[in-house]
């Protein structure tokens, strides 16, 4: 399925986990109505499974204990690529593009590898205090 060569942004600033991912699957939401791609497109579901993983780890794990900083998410997609990415001022994460996926019985530990899986790439760096994400996936 090709995709409509329009452009797309979306930027939020969020703290909280449920609010976050209202914000992030709306973000999803508004993208597919914006460039006509379907409920059903795998594309898109797999992004935003992935997103959803990071954007409940960067929630959950991304902000010091006791603070309420903000999470920065910014949502793009030019036509062809779409592209999310989050900041937090978290610790540093250690290992998270070599991490494999757990056992099976295993209860947590799956986002990192799941996201890894569904995306064309998953970034990461540490710049100063800050860690910031990048999900990118080909329409």
């Amino acid at each position: 399925m090709r995709s409509n060569h329009r452009r797309f942004e979306f930027t939020a600033t969020f703290t909280g986990l449920d609010e976050g991912l209202d914000i992030l699957h709306g973000s999803i939401q508004r993208l597919r109505e914006a460039i006509g791609r379907p409920q059903d497109d795998r594309s898109l579901i797999f992004f935003e499974t992935a997103l959803g993983e990071i954007g409940s780890n960067v929630l959950t794990h991304g902000r010091p204990a006791g603070t309420e900083r903000p999470v920065d998410y910014t949502l793009r997609f030019d036509g062809v690529t779409v592209e999310a990415s989050l900041s937090d001022s978290g610790v540093p994460v250690h290992e998270h593009l070599t991490r494999e996926m757990p056992a099976h019985d295993s209860e947590a530990g799956r986002g990192l590898a799941m996201a890894r899986s569904l995306l064309d790439e998953l970034g990461y760096e540490r710049e100063g205090e800050v860690n910031k994400w990048r999900l990118v996936k080909r329409l």
